[in-house]
């Protein structure tokens, strides 16, 4: 599959890399595509990757992924060019400056607004609730981090579970679209529980079931 990752840092890079080294053909869209880091990143990622400007990276691809950060979402995505018909993954939380809360909520969301500022493209919210140490290895022991997402299109949702699937997490299907406002929130106490309460970044949820 070709994914256009949109952002090389801790969360693009680490879901990039995986997937590279997991066989996927990879291109890293990045605002300065020759830099040191971005070098350093595809030297790690093997020969499935590389990386160009941010509309280049996307052109051609099957699946992207915006690994952005949310403050400059709207902008980024402008550049990708057409979006219609393709899987866009958002991995976003609209978090605050401060990382004390959510610049949007309740009666939207930041998977939602994604949507509109991409017409026809396939939205699934996924990739939100974890650390990027947990995507570089989500299992434990018997058990897997569980992974949700949400979106309105089947086939894209398909499309995500999988990808998850690959990387070694329990994906769910949460719902539709609308259901980022839930999920979230919800990455707002993995923040509280690994920052504020010392938990660290190697905790996950893990969702049981009889």
């Amino acid at each position: 599959m070709k994914i256009c990752v949109v952002g090389t840092g801790r969360v693009g890079g680490t879901l990039g890399q995986r997937w590279a080294q997991g066989g996927h053909q990879v291109s890293f869209g990045s605002r300065d595509p020759k830099a040191e880091k971005v070098h350093k990143l595809l030297a790690q990622c093997g020969p499935n990757a590389r990386a160009d400007d941010w509309r280049d990276a996307a052109a051609g691809s099957d699946v992207i992924v915006y690994a952005a950060p949310w403050p400059v979402a709207k902008s980024v995505l402008d550049t990708l060019g057409p979006l219609a018909g393709k899987v866009l993954v958002d991995c976003t939380n609209p978090l605050t400056a401060d990382f004390t809360g959510l610049d949007l909520g309740y009666s939207t969301s930041a998977g939602e607004r994604i949507a509109e500022w991409s017409p026809g493209a396939r939205v699934v919210k996924a990739f939100n609730n974890v650390s990027s140490a947990i995507m570089g290895n989500p299992v434990f022991g018997e058990q897997r981090a569980t992974m949700f997402y949400c979106g309105d299109d089947r086939e894209a949702k398909s499309t995500v579970h999988s990808l998850a699937a690959e990387l070694g997490f329990d994906p769910v299907d949460a719902g539709p679209l609308k259901i980022a406002r839930y999920l979230e929130p919800f990455a707002m106490l993995y923040i509280q529980l690994a920052v504020k309460e010392g938990w660290g970044s190697h905790c996950a949820f893990h969702l049981l079931h009889r």
